[in-house]
């Protein structure tokens, strides 16, 4: 069985790994409850190649919460560099460590504020990594085979429009429709 700092070794060079060329750094958030929950909980920020290009903000030991071998790993894309979005991981991490509000594709968040300043978005899907496929999706299993997940914002509207029809029909509008999920402040599709 593989340890636990070894999972977490294994975790953080998938990151590297999957982000190779690019500068990953920590993005650490120490603040309220999430170590008491998520001891190994960490969080690491992939720097564009160039300018315009989404920053990543990605957790590393949230798959370690106590329970099964696999787990799930989360990742959020911004236009810009801000620590809230290192709050926002340890808020949805410390949540999802909780066996009742386990979250997997498709599961809706409400944080309760926008996702970064200027944003009307306070809601985050949580969906396929589709930036970036199966190869980061999933790890090996020497990091437990933790999956990694994108915590993508969206609007009220939005929420209401998958809960009264499906989450396939919202992801094809967006793709139909070329949304830049960069825009901290764009239009809602429905």
């Amino acid at each position: 069985m593989t340890s636990e700092s070894d999972r977490l070794s294994a975790l953080e060079g998938h990151v590297r790994s999957f982000w190779d060329g690019h500068i990953v750094e920590p993005a650490p958030w120490n603040q309220g409850p999430i170590r008491e929950r998520v001891p190994q909980f960490a969080v690491y920020r992939i720097l564009p190649e160039r300018a315009g290009g989404a920053w990543v903000y990605v957790t590393v030991g949230s798959s370690l919460d106590g329970s099964s071998a696999d787990g799930t790993e989360f990742f959020l894309m911004s236009p810009v560099a801000a620590d809230v979005h290192s709050e926002t991981l340890a808020m949805v991490s410390h949540y999802h460590s909780f066996e009742a509000h386990r979250l997997t594709v498709g599961s809706i968040v409400n944080i309760g504020r926008p996702w970064m300043p200027d944003s009307r978005m306070e809601h985050l899907l949580v969906s396929l990594p589709y930036p970036y496929g199966p190869e980061l999706e999933w790890s090996p299993s020497q990091a437990g085979g933790a999956r990694f997940l994108w915590l993508l914002p969206i609007h009220k509207s939005e929420v209401e429009f998958i809960r009264r029809e499906t989450l396939d029909e919202f992801e094809g509008m967006l793709d139909s429709r070329a949304v830049n999920v960069l825009d901290p402040d764009r239009n809602p599709v429905v």
